[in-house]
């Protein structure tokens, strides 16, 4: 199970990529839009994904989440807003930034 591929297609590029370089070209029988539904047809032996860490707090019975032996690929994420931002966004902004603690914030 995989998203579409129009809608993170370098996303969908590196998953790909890492299929491959592990040896093999994953056998996309199903597509879903959202991680929890991937999680779920997973969950109704439809097949396996590869998922952000992340969803390993989405628990369905049945569902084992393995990490990555290699070293985990990273992506890159942006942020957009409008300017000047309103006043909530501007908080939303500031608890990123000290989450992520980011390099080249922006």
């Amino acid at each position: 199970m995989i998203f579409p591929r129009t809608l993170a297609p370098g996303l969908y590029d590196q998953i790909i990529s890492l299929c491959q370089q592990a040896g093999f070209s994953p056998n996309v029988v199903q597509e879903a839009i959202q991680m929890q539904t991937i999680v779920s047809l997973v969950a109704a032996e439809l097949g396996i994904a590869i998922v952000p860490g992340s969803l390993q707090n989405l628990q369905r019975t049945g569902v084992v989440y393995r990490a990555l032996k290699e070293v985990s690929p990273q992506t890159a994420i942006a942020l957009i807003y409008r300017n000047p931002p309103a006043p909530s966004v501007e908080k939303f902004l500031e608890i990123v930034q000290q989450v992520t603690e980011a390099e080249h914030w922006i």
